[in-house]
């Protein structure tokens, strides 16, 4: 049998039939809006879920990043009289988990957003000294040693909110002592700077 369409207009012959096309449009587009919808429906739900997964995936990725991070490092030296702005860079570095303490620099990266745990001690013998816990340049807390005669020892431990990639780290101004010998029990390193991640946001 020969199949034969021809196409006028908005009328359209097969096999001999004619046939409305704007009439068969509307049918059509009457009985399958419901379904168009739904598929509609259906794409945009699927793009919802591909974006949730990369955000997951985002997100899982972030944690491994932050996961057991802490630091400890302190000075087995004395670094003698430093002048204010001085950032310490601290000699002995103890624990690094997370490697986001470069101890070449003395600065610690925030390798997350978090709350983060700091400590910083000093301690001098009779001479003064003060040290600056600072956030990307600004002192967000402080502690001195060596205002009393004898040995003295100061340190101050806070928390501070910090987005992934702020730094840290400490400056020092005076005397910046390193170790005390003299309590008879071997060398103890009391000038120190430690970290940790309290909890990631």
């Amino acid at each position: 049998m020969q199949f034969k369409m021809f196409h006028w207009g908005t009328t359209l012959v097969i096999f001999g039939c004619l046939i409305n096309v704007s009439s068969l449009e509307e049918k059509i587009n009457i009985k399958c809006g419901e379904d168009y919808n739904i598929l509609k429906k259906l794409i945009e739900l699927e793009e919802e879920v591909k974006d949730l997964k990369t955000n997951l995936r985002e997100h899982s990725s972030e944690n491994e990043k932050c996961k057991n991070v802490a630091f400890r490092a302190q000075l087995t030296k004395s670094l003698g009289t430093v002048t204010l702005g001085h950032k310490i860079v601290y000699d002995s570095v103890e624990l690094n988990n997370g490697k986001a303490f470069h101890p070449f620099h003395g600065v610690f990266t925030a390798p997350c957003d978090g709350i983060y745990l700091f400590s910083i001690t000093i301690g001098n013998v009779g001479k003064q000294g003060v040290i600056h816990l600072k956030k990307n340049g600004e002192t967000i807390e402080y502690a001195w040693a060596g205002y009393n005669i004898g040995w003295d020892m100061g340190g101050v431990t806070t928390v501070a909110k910090l987005n992934a990639g702020d730094d840290v780290w400490v400056e020092g101004r005076k005397i910046i002592d390193g170790v005390n010998t003299h309590d008879g029990i071997g060398v103890r390193k009391h000038t120190g700077f430690a970290g940790a991640l309290i909890n990631a946001l």
